[in-house]
């Protein structure tokens, strides 16, 4: 059966979890099992004079402690290498490990634990980034300078990581000319990702050596090629398996536990299996980073934006593994708009907080937050309708941005529409305590596709009965990645998707693949499962033309067979094409794709600084507000996303729906409180994420303006739809009530405090001050 892309197909792998067959990691059970668990730091800042394990190795089941005296000196990183495996002469959070245990059962390992007696001594906690950037201040880190990462060594200075500036024309002189000018500081904090599995490793050394790691990872290269490095292992014995994945956005890319996991298997000689709990996930992983983001932005009187001025900085805690000197990932705070002149100033610095990482568009709904909340205010001095200021000053194709980039085709224009004729459809007579709200965002990912060998190779088997194996890195975390790559596979061969089996994310086993996530996977993995997909079709109707007695350009595969248009008789059935295959000179029909290699590197030449692959969108919300208690419901949802070409219409539905709930609750509830370092609320019951009953009735609009590269023109989707919800509320809750709120969440304590005009309470307790 040969399916149209973006015709809905049912999830191919959604039995498997539905049924319970699906292996995670925590599920891998192996003889004579052990079960690991780290002893972590209850100080945000201190220097450690001693640890006595002595108690620990002594209890009955335990089977060796770890310190870092049993690791590599090296330090371990995804974009900075700045982290020990374990704490080395101190700890920059609290929550750090400082040793691990190996023990029969979790009961000893945890006993063990308890028994570890480590000496302090205290120091400075630096916890407010903006103390931090100050001379003389406390140093998270001795040599920041000295740390290598992506781009080499970093643009650094005491506790700042790297500073990063762009600009274009001349701001200051614009915004002196101005006829209105606007600012506003905004701030937002601390979120975890949200997954309900947590990070769970399996680690097994073999009689020959060999060392198999079972990850709820998403990017198993990641991590073997950091073991390899640290450990000092050779690639060809470490192989990692990636299980199945209980949720992503963005927390299961990286480096973490296995090192420590590791290290405890190969002092052993047990297989050891190590699964975090919520407090440690809350405390020791990486989650988004909090930020203030001051903006100053200038327009004429008809709402022609002249000028933008912004000041960010990103608290990224004690370890840094989402922040990338690349000028482009700083972009966004100017949004999709067309402005002649633009001064961003972007500070990314070390605090003793919780290290920051990857979360479903590490910088986006900061600065999006930041931006549209402020042209809403923008918009409301110059008496203009917030969505028409928008319209009115959205970039266009060929714009040169401040980074150096060139924007490509998008549809940021159409989503615009799409969400204007939402409201004209569903305004009515105003009513007390309700409002709307309009949020507009881009997502660019040019800068991906250059970061962290992003190629992608996937092989397409065809075997002797026509059906199809795809052999990919690419790990399946809960997006229906496998079901879009089986659905290009089937397109280019004429096949059912259900004809197609996905193989995957196994070092030893899989081609090499970066990792799933980005909102590159489509993308980039699609791209190179349709030229492994086209090569191998090449190669079937090469041997059909050979056995028909035709030319090759002429024959057309659909349905499970090879046909000459025309020519009665000229037939033959794929079955028996792959069959004949596997005896024939050239041998078995195998497909091979390469991403940002050979052809498709070579057709990329002139778009070198194009950034191409934009995601754009519009999102409108309809709030009521209870001005006695702050509470807000929200009544309507819109959300119209450019998917370029729409490979599943039901996936990218199911992504944007994921992404407004995930960004409802960065809007409304979500924050990991500090004080001093520490976590307030390190618990689930104490976290509020939004549950199923807080979902959304989601009005999802998808445009459709094709990339130039991307396979049949699709575009990403995963991060988009999750960077708007915050901004489209704040402005409706503005609408609804008339009070602006500066700092996330926007919650019912906040409002009721606006609304009576008290002061301090309008911003994310992790902001700092400027």
């Amino acid at each position: 059966m040969n399916r149209r892309p973006g015709t809905p197909i049912t999830p191919l792998y959604a039995s498997e979890k539905a049924s319970g067959e699906a292996i995670y990691a925590g599920d891998v059970r192996l003889p004579g099992m052990l079960t690991g668990k780290f002893c972590r730091s209850p100080l945000p800042h201190a220097r450690i004079l001693n640890i006595d394990a002595s108690r620990a190795e002594k209890l009955a089941g335990v089977k060796a402690v770890i310190t870092s005296k049993d690791a590599p000196r090296e330090r371990v990183g995804r974009w900075v290498w700045d982290r020990p495996i374990l704490a080395d002469g101190k700890v920059r959070h609290a929550g750090e490990a400082v040793a691990a245990v190996a023990a029969d059962d979790e009961d000893i390992a945890q006993e063990a634990v308890s028994l570890i007696k480590v000496d302090y001594e205290e120091l400075p906690v630096v916890s407010d980034p903006f103390e931090a950037m100050k001379p003389g201040a406390t140093l998270v880190h001795d040599n920041v300078a000295g740390y290598q990462g992506a781009g080499g060594k970093q643009n650094s200075a005491g506790n700042i990581l790297h500073t990063v500036r762009l600009r274009k024309g001349d701001a200051e002189r614009a915004l002196s000319g101005a006829d209105i000018v606007h600012r506003e500081s905004y701030s937002t904090p601390r979120v975890h990702q949200g997954f309900t599995q947590p990070h769970q490793v399996v680690a097994a050394v073999s009689p020959s050596g060999k060392l198999t790691v079972w990850d709820s990872t998403k990017a198993p290269f990641v991590i073997r090629r950091v073991l390899c490095e640290a450990l000092g292992l050779p690639m060809a014995r470490v192989r990692v398996i990636a299980t199945k994945v209980g949720g992503d956005f963005g927390g299961k890319g990286t480096i973490n536990i296995e090192p420590a996991c590791v290290l405890l298997a190969l002092k052993t000689g047990f297989p050891v299996k190590m699964v975090l709990d919520f407090k440690e996930e809350f405390t020791a992983t990486f989650i988004r980073s909090a930020s203030r983001i001051e903006i100053t932005t200038g327009a004429t009187r008809d709402g022609m934006l002249a000028a933008l001025a912004a000041r960010e900085v990103f608290d990224i805690g004690a370890y840094n593994d989402a922040f990338v000197q690349y000028p482009a990932m700083y972009n966004q705070v100017q949004g999709p708009y067309s402005i002649p002149n633009v001064d961003v100033e972007a500070h990314v610095v070390y605090t003793n907080n919780t290290p920051t990482g990857h979360c479903r568009a590490p910088r986006g709904p900061q600065q999006t937050f930041a931006i549209e909340s402020h042209l809403d205010g923008l918009a409301r001095k110059l008496g203009l309708d917030p969505l028409e200021l928008r319209i009115r000053n959205v970039i266009k194709s060929g714009e040169r941005l401040p980074s150096g980039g060139v924007v490509g085709p998008a549809g940021i224009r159409e989503t615009m529409s799409a969400a204007r004729g939402f409201i004209a459809r569903n305004s009515g007579r105003k009513v007390p305590g309700e409002g709307w709200g309009v949020a507009c965002g881009w997502l660019g990912l040019h800068h991906k596709l250059e970061m962290e060998g992003s190629v992608s190779t996937t092989w397409v088997k065809l075997n002797e009965d026509g059906t199809a194996i795809l052999f990919t890195g690419c790990t399946e975390q809960g997006g229906g990645q496998h079901d879009i790559l089986a659905q290009i596979v089937s397109q280019a061969l004429g096949i059912s998707p259900r004809d197609v089996t996905v193989t995957a994310s196994d070092t030893d086993l899989s081609p090499y693949e970066k990792g799933t996530g980005g909102s590159t996977t489509t993308y980039r993995v699609g791209t190179s499962v349709k030229i492994a997909s086209e090569d191998a079709r090449g190669q079937l109707l090469d041997l059909a033309a050979h056995k028909l007695n035709v030319a090759p350009e002429g024959l057309r595969l659909a349905g499970g067979k090879i046909e000459a248009p025309g020519m009665p008789g000229k037939c033959v059935s794929l079955a028996s094409i792959c069959a004949e295959a596997l005896t024939s000179a050239r041998g078995p029909v195998v497909g091979i794709g390469e991403q940002m290699r050979e052809e498709s590197l070579a057709r990329r030449q002139e778009d070198v600084d194009l950034l191409d692959e934009l995601q754009t969108g519009t999102h409108v919300a309809k709030v009521a507000v209870d001005r006695e208690t702050g509470k807000v419901r929200v009544l309507k949802y819109f959300a119209s996303h450019d998917a370029g070409h729409a490979l599943s219409v039901k996936n990218v539905e199911g992504q944007i729906d994921g992404g407004v709930v995930c960004g409802l609750g960065y809007a409304l509830s979500e924050e990991l409180r500090t004080e001093d370092g520490r976590t307030l609320n390190p618990r689930l019951t104490d976290y509020r994420m939004p549950r199923a009953g807080d979902a959304l009735d989601v009005e999802e609009s998808v445009v459709e303006i094709p990339t130039r590269h991307g396979p049949f023109g699709a575009r990403g989707m995963g991060e988009s739809p999750t960077v708007l919800v915050a901004a489209a509320i704040n402005n409706a809750i503005y609408d609804a009530v008339g009070v602006r709120l500066t700092g996330l969440p926007l919650s019912s304590e906040k409002i009721v405090a606006a609304l009576n005009g008290e002061a301090g309470m309008n911003e994310s307790s992790a902001s700092g001050a400027p």
